[in-house]
């Protein structure tokens, strides 16, 4: 007999039948339905019923953040790569100076 997981916002589980992960991203105020989003992004809403029969396991969170993203590996690299600055780059503000704000109220 399988032991009854208890879901719980933010955990994630796998489905060991279907291979699949998701996470729990929402319980209801009764506690009789809950909303899931799986892996790849999909989101399905299942009664607690449903869940305590389904054949899981707690797991860590996927290290792989892209998954729903559909972000390919060589994207995946240019966004975790730090953007160099140019020594003459020129960044906005730089030269403001600020005498004082002013506020107005139009009531």
């Amino acid at each position: 007999m399988l032991k009854r997981i208890q879901p719980e916002v933010g955990n994630w589980y796998e489905n060991i039948e279907e291979e699949t992960l998701f996470e729990v991203v929402a319980i209801d105020d009764d506690g009789s339905s809950l909303a899931i989003q799986y892996f790849e992004g999909e989101l399905e809403e299942m009664d607690i019923e449903a869940f305590w029969q389904l054949a899981l396991r707690s797991v860590d969170q996927p290290e792989d953040w892209a998954g729903p993203y559909e972000i390919d590996q060589e994207d995946r690299d240019d966004l975790d790569r730090p953007v160099p600055m140019e020594a003459d780059q020129f960044l906005p503000f730089d030269d403001f100076e600020s005498d004082g704000v002013r506020i107005y109220d139009d009531f």
